[in-house]
């Protein structure tokens, strides 16, 4: 189970931090496992909380499949304005105690952080276009500096087709090292689609990922999320 022990310094101008936090649901079922998250995370005093340390929003995904048993996995994505209120925030005796009732110990958590070099492709969806879907992509890469231009360019050459077939984001993260650490070398991709079809068919296409052999040292992790069915607490 990775855990976030350490503190950070960050320049203090405005940014955002990415959350990731991905893991087995500890219920026995997907819905079971909803009224556990709503519990520790939906109520005011949670969601109010929350946003005092600095996070933005809080969204959830499951797989696209259906689980083999149980209830499956859980991905939760979250926008921070505060790396320290975010430190903070999970330091809390009381939240720690509500991720164990919503994740087994396989949880993993893990905060990254964007470069201005970095492509950043965000459009809203149109009217009626109401589903949600993501798509990650995570693994190590040869520097950061390639990484940088080796998305530009991905993102320049497919950024019309991938709208069409239902991107409505796609960001680019590196993972946040420790203080005295160097940068860190693993960086995640984030897509956001409005369409299940569009996204398979970009993802099944070799030429979308032809630049990952300049980008990643290792095959990435890939997978792909869509919003569960029920109300789940979000914001």
């Amino acid at each position: 189970m990775t855990t976030l022990p350490f503190k950070l310094s960050v320049d203090p101008a405005p940014t955002q931090f990415l959350l990731t936090v991905r893991g087995s649901l500890a219920a026995s079922t997907r819905d079971a496992g909803r009224l556990a998250h709503n519990q520790v995370a939906g109520s005011d005093e949670a969601v109010a909380m929350a946003r005092s340390f600095g996070d933005l929003s809080h969204a959830v995904y499951v797989p696209t499949d259906a689980p083999a048993a149980g209830a499956g996995e859980l991905l939760i994505i979250d926008y921070w304005n505060s790396v320290e209120g975010l430190m903070t925030f999970f330091t809390n005796e009381q939240v720690q105690t509500g991720g164990k009732l919503v994740f087994k110990a396989d949880r993993e958590n893990i905060i990254w952080q964007s470069t201005p070099g970095l492509p950043d492709f965000n459009l809203p969806a149109p009217m009626g276009k109401n589903e949600r879907y993501v798509g990650l992509a995570q693994g190590p890469i040869k520097s950061r500096e390639a990484a940088e231009k080796v998305l530009s360019e991905m993102m320049r050459k497919a950024a019309n087709t991938n709208r069409a077939k239902g991107l409505m984001s796609r960001e680019w993260f590196f993972r946040m090292s420790r203080p005295g650490e160097k940068p860190s070398l693993e960086a995640i991709g984030v897509d956001v689609w409005f369409d299940a079809a569009g996204m398979q068919e970009v993802y099944a296409d070799p030429d979308e990922f032809a630049g990952f052999g300049d980008l990643f040292t290792a095959r990435p992790a890939t997978s792909a999320w869509q919003k569960p069915s029920g109300a789940w607490v979000e914001w």
